[in-house]
């Protein structure tokens, strides 16, 4: 993800977290793997986590937390 969050673009270094698509406690066999993360800054994994709680998340909820930040994003 070259180092960057996904959901809002932002780099800043010491802020990023490797956030699991399928939670870490309901998808053992895909702990580990890559395609199974994605990069993000810790305020919008917190965001993530406030909407959806912590713990049997999916990769559809991340895909529809998107949509719903890029669809409530005011362009200026």
């Amino acid at each position: 993800d070259s180092y960057t969050c996904q959901c809002c673009g932002n780099n800043k270094s010491g802020n990023l977290i490797a956030h699991h698509l399928n939670s870490y406690n309901s998808d053992k066999e895909h702990r580990t793997d890559v395609n199974n993360g994605i990069t993000v800054c810790k305020k919008c994994h917190k965001e993530f986590h406030d909407k959806y709680g912590y713990g049997n998340n999916t990769a559809e909820q991340f895909k529809e937390f998107l949509k719903y930040k890029y669809d409530n994003t005011e362009v200026k």
